[in-house]
């Protein structure tokens, strides 16, 4: 017997469906629970990634169960109550409670395919290595026919994760991988999430099949393609010639900058586009769809070192910048691609021609970074009178700045920030509905199960 507590189960059945990409009414893969001498293991696989949870359980005897992936789906809860799950002559059954009633399901036995081994050689990374996961997962895209775009690549001799959407480039080096050569593995969406956890190290090794990463008590193994091919970096790069000028966006006016061009829901492509205007002010113009007035955002705490310029950008991969954390963007011309770097990453990303960029218009509505009310994030009291006195004095001294910068806003500036809040209901309630929808499939799943499928009834007391 094998006994896994509900909110186990919940975490389980979500991560191990966001790894496998399944919804609520596929079937998905059987589950391995699986006791040695010292570990529980709990793993699932399909033909792109393999996963497992480990947790100890030492003093346990040697068991193996192989149950459907609809167990997880039957016994997950918010609580800690136990399950227990054994193996009766070619059947899976699990007893549990759900609010004090005791329940009971039997599943048939079912088969599993051999699940991968650890590497012979493991390198020890920092925890950043999952964070640059996840950003290159964000970067990649799910369109690709020539080229591998929705793959990430490992560069073992450079210590490199590269990805690209052949529009977009980003580069993290700085890595340990134990072996030679590039390596192609899937962009799966689950290293976008935290789900996995942090670790202050991660274990990377491969068998020349799979690629393996292990962090705190999952262990992630990824298909290595061996048949996809990849763009060329250099290509990327070769493009970029000297910088000219150079954008620095101050921390400030970054964050109005996300905030202003956020997406909208249901715009077109059109609306994508923003022009960046660097003369002898920073401003930053768009379109909005619906809108018969272009915006125009003043960048009043950043500056511009170089040529005057201006350049046509798509306004994602411009907040994709700044959400990286990038504050300087280097341009080489208007028809070059702009670049942003430090010291482990590089961020590539190409510019739309001159063409459709947005022109200075009299009647535009006109926004100044600095006239905003933004509040600067509240550091957290320490004990002691003089370190509270400390805190309300700089409390006292931002409010009095930002009453003497703030002015009374225009009904052009109204009437943005109204429309602004719009979009943000509008997306919220679109969210909203796309829950509600998951949960009524769910509900409509469970019905199906206990009703048809298997046989759920209360256990015997």
């Amino acid at each position: 017997m094998i006994i896994v507590s509900r909110s186990l189960i919940r975490e389980l059945k979500t991560v191990l469906s966001r790894g496998l990409g399944i919804t609520s009414r596929q079937t998905g893969p059987p589950v391995e629970f699986l006791v040695d001498q010292h570990d529980l293991r709990i793993r699932t696989q399909n033909q792109q990634i393999a996963m497992e949870y480990r947790l100890p359980a030492a003093g346990l005897e040697n068991q193996h169960i192989v149950a459907p992936f609809g167990l997880l789906r039957c016994c997950h809860g918010t609580k800690s109550d136990p399950v227990q799950i054994q193996g009766q002559e070619k059947t899976i059954q699990a007893e549990w409670q759900d609010a004090g009633i005791p329940q009971s399901i039997e599943y048939p036995e079912v088969e599993c395919e051999g699940f991968p081994e650890l590497p012979d050689q493991l390198e020890q990374n920092e925890s950043r290595l999952m964070v640059a996961l996840g950003d290159a997962c964000e970067t990649a895209t799910t369109d690709s026919a020539r080229y591998a775009l929705n793959h990430i690549q490992f560069s073992g001799a450079r210590g490199q994760i590269v990805v690209t959407d052949g529009r977009q480039l980003l580069v993290q080096s700085g890595f340990q991988f134990p072996w030679d050569g590039d390596l192609l593995v899937p962009a799966n969406r689950l290293l976008i999430s935290n789900d996995l956890g942090y670790s202050k190290s991660v274990e990377v090794g491969s068998d020349g099949k799979w690629l393996m990463l292990r962090s705190r008590n999952w262990t992630i193994w990824l298909k290595i393609n061996t048949d996809a091919r990849f763009p060329d970096i250099k290509d990327q790069f070769s493009s970029i010639a000297g910088t000219v000028a150079t954008l620095s966006i101050t921390d400030g006016d970054a964050e109005f900058l996300k905030t202003a061009l956020k997406p909208r829901p249901y715009t077109s492509e059109e609306s994508d586009n923003v022009t960046l205007d660097l003369n002898g002010s920073i401003t930053v113009r768009s379109r909005e769809e619906g809108q018969e007035r272009q915006c125009e955002y003043i960048q009043n705490r950043s500056k511009r070192s170089g040529e005057v310029i201006r350049i046509n950008s798509n306004r994602n991969y411009l907040t994709r910048a700044l959400r990286l954390g990038f504050r300087n963007v280097y341009l080489s011309g208007a028809d070059s691609p702009a670049s942003c770097t430090d010291e482990f990453r590089t961020y590539v990303w190409a510019l739309f021609t001159q063409a459709g960029a947005l022109v200075s218009q009299s009647d535009a509505v006109r926004i100044e970074s600095r006239s905003m009310n933004a509040k600067a994030p509240r550091s957290r009291a320490k004990h002691g009178s003089n370190s509270s006195m400390t805190t309300a004095q700089t409390d006292s001294k931002r409010i009095s700045s930002e009453t003497e910068q703030t002015c009374d806003p225009s009904p052009d500036q109204v009437l943005t920030q109204m429309r602004s809040l719009c979009g943000n209901l509008t997306e919220t309630l679109s969210q909203t509905r796309e829950l509600m929808s998951v949960l009524r499939e769910q509900s409509q799943d469970w019905n199906r199960t206990t009703s048809t499928k298997y046989s759920c009834k209360p256990a015997e007391v």
